[in-house]
């Protein structure tokens, strides 16, 4: 699988519903071997020190979506890890309603889907070539203890 960006990822600075501080979301879409293969939407918490990566996998050459598919996963720290780790939680929790976003698994349903192993393919291709996504899990704040 050759995964690249389709244009630059959008930058936003959006304002954290939680605590009202202003943190970085980013927009992007990426091909597979020069094909449409996925979107995906990255929000940072700096509050909390968590970042989310919600990835929409599917066929993108038809307006109905017809097989769209949304994982997601929180990059943080858990107990037991030195460092942040990713987990799987349920896709698309904040974003508004869209037939784009398919079918948003939650946890237990994305670790029984055909297409985990995908997701989890571009999650860690994002965290290593989304410069944005890239600074914020290799550079999360310690855990608070």
């Amino acid at each position: 699988m050759a995964l690249s960006f389709d244009g630059e990822p959008r930058i936003e600075r959006r304002q954290c519903p939680d605590c009202a501080r202003r943190h970085e979301s980013v927009t992007g879409f990426v091909l597979e071997d020069g094909t449409p293969y996925a979107v995906y939407f990255a929000e940072w918490y700096p509050h909390s020190g968590e970042a989310y990566l919600d990835v929409v996998l599917g066929t993108w050459d038809e307006a109905d979506y017809p097989d769209q598919v949304t994982f997601a996963c929180r990059f943080g720290h858990v107990e037991g890890n030195d460092g942040p780790a990713a987990s799987l939680v349920s896709a698309a929790e904040r974003r508004a309603d869209h037939p784009m976003f398919g079918i948003r698994l939650d946890r237990t349903d994305a670790l029984e889907h055909p297409r985990l192993e995908e997701f989890w393919e571009v999650a860690d291709w994002l965290v290593i070539n989304d410069q944005v996504l890239h600074d914020h899990v290799y550079h999360m704040p310690g855990a608070e203890v």
